[in-house]
């Protein structure tokens, strides 16, 4: 949740409510923050509120929700003394992020209500940063689709089934706060990805498994000595004796060759 090297966690706080397992929570992240919790407990779907989060920015809200099942799936479910779902469901789910970027520090909610028929409205949503102090130096509130407050004069209008930030962007007081959260990585890397032979690819961006490695290697390679660098510095402090990690080709494949001591 890196928003520069000097600073490398711009996401410093995490809100849910009723999201997939989690019925509430409020959880502060540092430089490095552990997820400890036997399986089951929720790890996984804290994440991937924030995986939630950058996906709806980068397509639509929809198509992230479709993605896990539709809005039914992503609230919480809530279940009585035997296990089985109970009557009282909650109809929404909420994530609200608290953020703090170069010049700015602020907070980004929103709240997702289910309809009949599998359907699904944005109940609320708001934006606010400042420099220091109070969260007044930009804002927007918008409630059902329609814009009730802001800090600029000239917003663009609202819907219900698509994030306001996609739009407030265009106005400059927004569009770090969507270019940060648009840019979320997050990665579950498989070690089967990675050990077998890949398709060679541009490597721009890793994929979530891993399984494109060798071809962002090929990029770093070429246009990132410095990151290169500081990557093998990395490998050789988990494995002492590595110098060097190469991608070999194999036919129409590549794969990782490593040198070691």
């Amino acid at each position: 949740l890196g928003a520069n090297m000097t600073d490398p966690v711009f996401v410093k706080r995490v809100v849910l409510s009723n999201f997939r397992s989690i019925k509430e929570c409020s959880v502060g992240l540092g430089p490095l923050t552990f997820l400890v919790g036997p399986n089951g407990s929720g790890k996984s779907n804290f994440v991937d509120a924030l995986r939630l989060v950058a996906e709806a920015l980068q397509t639509s809200l929809d198509q992230a929700l479709r993605m896990r099942g539709g809005v039914g799936e992503v609230r919480r479910r809530s279940f009585g003394k035997e296990g089985k779902k109970g009557k009282g469901r909650p109809t929404n789910f909420g994530v609200r992020l608290e953020f703090q970027l170069e010049n700015m520090i602020g907070s980004y909610a929103f709240a997702v209500g289910a309809k009949p028929n599998g359907a699904y409205e944005i109940q609320k949503e708001e934006c606010r940063w400042s420099e220091t102090g109070p969260l007044d130096k930009a804002w927007y509130r918008v409630e059902n689709g329609e814009v009730k407050d802001s800090s600029e004069a000239a917003m663009p209008v609202a819907s219900v089934d698509q994030l306001y930030l996609i739009r407030a962007s265009g106005a400059p007081v927004f569009r770090p706060v969507f270019d940060a959260f648009s840019r979320m990585g997050f990665y579950n890397l498989n070690p089967d990805a990675i050990r077998e032979l890949q398709t060679p690819a541009p490597g721009e961006v890793l994929r979530r498994d891993g399984g494109n490695l060798s071809s962002v290697l090929a990029l770093m390679g070429k246009h990132g000595q410095e990151a290169r660098k500081r990557m093998l510095e990395f490998l050789g402090s988990v494995v002492p004796g590595i110098t060097d990690v190469s991608v070999r080709r194999l036919g129409k494949k590549e794969t990782l060759e490593f040198l070691q001591e």
